[in-house]
């Protein structure tokens, strides 16, 4: 009988360390599995960070780089904020363009750029009206600038000079409007230029 009390006993305290040891290397292994996690999520590579958003788009950091080193080659001195204003005013141009013509969903930035100039010309140019008074008058005021050339010469690239000025005024209306009506949040951090 004591064989058989011993052998339970130790059966018993046999059964217990292996549920020990079970408890002891399932907790080590959960242990080791949120170390893991823990630590591979803090040496996470950030791939871009959003530097603006418009609307439903978003500029992101290598986007916003790309656009201020084209415009650094034709124009070292212009300033950051000008940068990202011009690609937050071209975003909202394509977002209105593209309601004008639904059916392109098209992300090339040729097609985008030749679909916001459609725009500007059906939405903003074709409103615009030089009346031949206002063609005469500007003839009138600047003769020497058309050395000695007869008005009617003229009177087609004076209208075109004075559609020029009229269209970048309303132009920058109608983008002031835009931005009004739009949800623009700038995440880019201060710069030199930045406010």
């Amino acid at each position: 009988m004591r064989s058989k009390k011993k052998q339970s006993i130790g059966q018993r305290a046999k059964g217990k360390d292996n549920f020990l040891r079970r408890v002891f290397f399932l907790t080590l292994y959960a242990l080791c599995t949120l170390h893991f996690a823990l630590c591979s999520d803090s040496h996470a590579d950030v791939l871009d960070r959003i530097v603006a958003i418009v609307n439903k788009e978003v500029v992101l950091q290598s986007e916003y780089q790309k656009a201020l080193n084209t415009a650094r080659k034709s124009d070292v001195n212009i300033s950051e904020a000008r940068v990202l204003d011009e690609m937050i005013n071209r975003i909202l141009l394509l977002e209105q363009a593209k309601r004008l013509r639904p059916g392109n969903s098209s992300n090339k930035a040729a097609d985008d750029d030749a679909l916001v100039k459609e725009y500007i010309e059906k939405r903003i140019k074709s409103s615009i009206h030089v009346p031949i008074e206002e063609i005469e008058a500007f003839y009138t005021n600047n003769t020497e600038r058309f050395s000695g050339k007869e008005f009617l010469e003229v009177k087609d690239e004076i209208e075109d000079i004075l559609v020029v000025g009229k269209l970048r005024l309303k132009l920058l209306e109608h983008i002031k409007e835009l931005r009004d009506n739009a949800y623009i949040r700038v995440r880019l951090s201060a710069g030199p230029d930045l406010p």
